[in-house]
């Protein structure tokens, strides 16, 4: 899940990277066997479609066009990170809100409130 707006940005570039290597599968003339050739066009494609779904994710979420539901204890750390992006508070914002550094607020997210 993309939880801030440098990992989006990052996110966006090893997008376009992953599509651009895929592009140059279908030209690229290697000594690659058939069945390797289309194993690793196949592995691109699952990151490129997963990359997509957090991009397009992160996209409704500012764009508040995203429900959030909790449908459990677990799923309560990942509402919060939802809520603060749909509110459109950065990481820093909600640090200085609660008066730590923003590197605390990463970690807790990163590490899902754990």
């Amino acid at each position: 899940m993309i939880q801030n707006e440098h990992q989006y940005k990052v996110t966006k570039t090893k997008l376009r990277e992953l599509e651009q290597a895929s592009i140059d599968l279908d030209v690229n003339i290697s000594n690659l066997s058939e069945r390797l050739l289309q194993a690793e066009k196949k592995g691109i494609q699952v990151l490129i479609d997963r990359l997509r779904l957090e991009v397009v994710e992160y996209d409704n979420l500012k764009q508040q066009r995203t429900p959030i539901q909790i449908g459990s204890i677990e799923d309560l750390a990942i509402g919060l990170i939802k809520a603060r992006i749909v509110v459109g508070m950065t990481q820093k914002e909600l640090a200085a809100k609660i008066g730590v550094q923003e590197q605390q607020i990463q970690r807790y997210e990163e590490n899902k409130y754990a």
